[in-house]
């Protein structure tokens, strides 16, 4: 049982499990009415590219790649939370 304990997939495993209650506990009350406020939807896709970027690097064992492969896996996260922001800025 320790030996799950100090590895440290599973404190990564902790943090994106509070990552998502954290995102759902932001966003829970927000778009019940139809009125969703811009702000807490830039919060929710943050996080959720936060999370993609540990799962990336941690589960997907990017870390351990060539650089060009962290660029490509991290750049993709990155362009599609900036592409995500545009596009729900283009709606509003």
């Amino acid at each position: 049982m320790t030996s799950y304990l100090r590895n440290p997939l599973t404190f990564i495993w902790a943090l994106l499990t509070a990552i998502t209650i954290a995102s759902w506990s932001i966003g829970k009350g927000h778009g019940s009415d139809y009125h969703i406020s811009a702000t807490i939807t830039a919060i929710v896709l943050i996080l959720a590219a936060v999370k993609a970027q540990f799962v990336v690097r941690y589960f997907m064992e990017v870390r351990f790649g060539p650089t060009w492969l962290k660029f490509v896996a991290y750049g993709w996260v990155i362009g599609l939370l900036l592409l995500l922001l545009a596009a729900y800025r283009a709606t509003l």
